[in-house]
């Protein structure tokens, strides 16, 4: 069967690689990648922190690829490894309390109001709450 050509899935496919592109080039001059820069994304969603092994399984990558980004990151001063206080032998990533994490937090603003200028804020909440169950659903699906 043919995949009709208003895919609703390559759309999607197609802004999200493009969002990555407009990304890519916006995070280059402070020295980030897309890759490290959701990385800080998740460890600040977890303000405890999280074990490497768990960031790996978030961001759905292998344990020795989040050990360099930590260890990048946490050259540049963004991020932090603590001990684990319920293990005494494991680690925690932790934002760094000293970053200066406002010029990503201004360019996701930045990039929000460029494309969803057109919609009030129901309309982004709802568009939101619909691409968030569209995640889940795939996150769902694939493991």
């Amino acid at each position: 069967m043919a995949v009709p050509i208003q895919s609703p899935t390559l759309t999607l496919w197609a802004l999200s690689l493009a969002l990555e592109a407009r990304l890519a080039a916006a995070l280059a001059p402070m020295g980030l990648s897309v890759a490290g820069f959701r990385l800080i994304g998740e460890v600040s969603a977890a303000p405890d922190g999280l074990r490497q092994s768990e960031l790996a399984a978030r961001l759905g990558v292998r344990p020795p690829t989040v050990s360099v980004a930590v260890k990048r990151l946490e050259e540049l001063g963004l991020i932090t490894r603590v001990p684990d206080p319920k293990d005494p032998r494991a680690r925690l990533v932790r934002v760094n309390q000293e970053a200066n994490l406002g010029p990503g937090l201004d360019l996701i603003d930045a990039m929000d109001r460029e494309l969803f200028a057109g919609l009030d804020a129901q309309g982004v909440q709802a568009l939101n709450q619909s691409l968030a169950h569209l995640q889940a659903r795939l996150s769902r699906s694939s493991t």
